[in-house]
């Protein structure tokens, strides 16, 4: 009696880094052959954003994959399929234009929302003569087993953090760095880290705020 081995196909991302975006669940399929740092938050190229500049930034993700968490446009990418067309909107019954607003809402007046309160600190635009490419800043998520005050004022976050590299992942001759960024939230005290190592963090600058030392310790 003989049994019949049935190969099962490997999926489309085997094989691949996935990675999960910064703020959100959803999954991402790193560029093949994109080394991964274990870095707490950096940019690297994915399927979706194949561009060094513009890739989204992301975490490590260790986890289960599954097809239906993963980024639709990177899933697209991998199957060779062309952009969706976009929806182009359906005109009017009676093929005129939409009608006009009736008079109450012609009596309604606009309110001006004041622009949200920014921090003044620049991160730094280089280290060791090359530039510094950063991702947006977002809130870092709170940890339950693990608390860090903000070593300034105290303040017990959530931080905000920004990440950060420089290098090309193309270019044997100009290899990748990653640095990542801490704000606190209250006194804007902002620290920036080069990753040295697999989980080792180097700091290379610190803003201090105009606020008082232990202000809120």
């Amino acid at each position: 009696m003989t049994a019949l081995a049935v190969e099962t196909p490997s999926p489309l991302w085997s094989g691949r880094a996935v990675v999960r975006a910064a703020g959100r669940m959803e999954l991402h399929v790193a560029v093949d052959g994109v080394p991964v740092p274990a870095a707490v938050m950096f940019t690297v190229p994915v399927e979706c954003s194949p561009d060094a500049e513009s890739a989204p930034g992301v975490r490590p993700w260790a986890g289960p994959v599954d097809e239906r968490r993963l980024c639709a446009s990177c899933l697209r990418v991998l199957r060779g399929e062309p952009e969706p067309k976009p929806v182009r909107q359906a005109p009017s019954a009676a093929g005129g234009p939409p009608p006009e607003p009736g008079p109450q809402w012609r009596e309604r007046r606009l309110w001006a929302i004041p622009d949200l309160p920014t921090t003044t600190t620049s991160l730094p635009a280089e280290h060791g003569g090359r530039p510094i490419r950063w991702s947006e800043w977002v809130a870092a998520p709170k940890l339950s087993n693990y608390s860090s005050p903000c070593g300034w004022c105290g303040h017990t976050g959530p931080c905000m953090r920004a990440g950060g590299h420089q290098g090309n992942p193309l270019a044997k001759d100009n290899p990748l760095r990653w640095f990542v960024a801490h704000r606190c939230s209250y006194c804007q005290d902002t620290r920036v880290y080069e990753q040295a190592g697999a989980a080792d963090l180097k700091p290379i600058a610190h803003f201090k705020p105009k606020a008082q030392k232990g202000v809120r310790a």
